[in-house]
């Protein structure tokens, strides 16, 4: 059978209802991404307008004839056409259902694409998802399939990863806003927080779009992280090239692997390379709550500056009361732990309670590596006492919470990049303060 001739009788079964899932979505995609079907199918629906034009023509020209002719009917028409025939018929009966199928394609790109477009491979915390006239939906779960929308992390401590059918993954972390969707090109708005994406090479011409409110990029295959908010887009490339539009002047650059770029109106917008990282870091939050958890409480008489724990309540329904400070940030060098490494922290109890000390950690890519933690019995915090303890890395363990997930993330948070430190209290405040917190590198032999 010619090739031509076996896609009408797959278009017209498909119309017909007659195709298996497999085959009407193999018709759909030819639709969507080749315009020699679309040229094809708007070519059939011209010739079944006019075929189906001319019928009316003989029909109404019979009518008449057999109004004023009662003799019996003959094989021919009026004016030089021919009655139509059982083949002439199934060609309009095939022309009309090419036609029906056009309307069909035409509402499908009108419309957008309405079927799932994206499957949800790992989430922690309370993650929303608004769909289609305003849908919310909070109750998700690893598995299911998602159409285009909006997702948003409403937890300090969110995650969510995404995978498109092409195997690009997304994730975003902490209270994030993501609008995604797939129309033959996947397109996706950070509008603030923290994103990063691995993707595998696009299909030429369509690249993945990232837009944020400062910056458009288009990816063609890559790993990445961007962080951004109402007035800057930070970028770090980890693998493959980024091209950055700036928005406010449109100016553009390439961003290759290992490289880094702020695209922001006051800045200057330069390619720089990746920091390297470093296994030392200490908070300073004397200087003011920026990129922190909690309530910063400014140094008094005999008191440092310190975080103080706020609560939240997590989608498991217990009340945790919770202070963070960022570590690795885009404007300083990534912290990296190692098996060796310590935790240091300094801070305060109102109240004897069990403490909760944990690190949120990334790879090198700047996907979610996890968050690991240790806790410390309420009988080594004296009510009102300051209190300083040092935590090796090795006592952390993944949080239980994430134990489904067991599988997916390192069992061991060695070796990776540090995105904050943590510590909180269970269902009642305590009086939590946080005045220093260090990771301390492995001792030199």
């Amino acid at each position: 059978m010619n090739p031509l001739d076996s896609n009408l009788e797959r278009l017209v079964r498909h119309a017909e209802g007659q195709l298996s899932e497999t085959e009407a979505d193999q018709v759909v995609a030819s639709l969507r991404h080749d315009p020699e079907s679309r040229r094809f199918l708007r070519e059939m629906a011209e010739q079944a307008v006019m075929i189906a034009d001319l019928e009316r023509e003989i029909q109404g020209r019979q009518a008449l004839l057999h109004e004023h002719t009662p003799a019996a009917p003959t094989r021919r028409g009026i004016a030089g056409f021919s009655i139509p025939s059982r083949r002439f018929t199934a060609v309009l009966a095939v022309a009309a259902s090419i036609a029906i199928l056009l309307s069909a394609a035409l509402l499908f790109l009108k419309f957008q694409h309405r079927g799932e477009i994206a499957t949800i491979t790992a989430l922690d915390g309370a993650i929303q998802w608004t769909g289609d006239g305003g849908q919310v939906v909070r109750n998700l779960q690893v598995g299911t399939k998602l159409k285009g929308g909006i997702i948003e992390g409403i937890e300090p401590l969110s995650w969510f990863e995404l995978q498109f059918p092409d195997g690009t993954t997304v994730a975003i972390t902490g209270n994030s806003t993501l609008t995604f969707s797939d129309l033959g090109q996947k397109r996706l708005h950070l509008k603030s927080g923290t994103a990063s994406a691995h993707v595998p090479p696009q299909p030429s011409g369509r690249p993945l779009i990232i837009q944020t409110t400062s910056a458009l990029m288009e990816v063609l295959g890559t790993q990445f992280l961007i962080e951004t908010d109402t007035s800057a887009t930070r970028l770090d490339v980890s693998e493959g090239t980024v091209r950055v539009k700036r928005l406010s002047d449109g100016a553009e650059l390439d961003v290759p692997t290992r490289h880094r770029v702020l695209a922001a109106a006051d800045h200057e917008f330069t390619v720089a390379p990746a920091l390297a990282p470093v296994d030392h870091w200490t908070s300073r939050l004397p200087l003011g709550p920026e990129r922190s958890l909690g309530k910063w409480l400014p140094p008094a008489a005999g008191r440092d500056a310190a975080l103080l724990a706020v609560p939240y309540t997590t989608q498991l329904g217990w009340t945790i009361f919770a202070a963070a400070t960022r570590v690795s940030k885009w404007d300083a060098p990534p912290v990296t732990l190692h098996p060796d490494t310590h935790l240091r922290v300094r801070g305060r109890l109102g109240v004897s309670r069990t403490v909760y000390f944990g690190v949120h950690l990334r790879d090198a890519g700047g996907a979610f590596a996890g968050r690991f933690l240790t806790a410390r019995s309420p009988y080594e915090f004296g009510a009102g006492e300051v209190f300083d303890v040092t935590l090796p890395i090795r006592d952390f363990i993944l949080d239980p919470d994430l134990k489904h997930l067991s599988k997916k993330l390192p069992a061991r948070p060695f070796e990776l990049t540090v995105e904050s430190v943590f510590c909180h209290t269970l269902t009642h405040p305590a009086g939590l303060e946080l005045f220093q917190v260090e990771v301390i590198p492995p001792a030199v032999p």
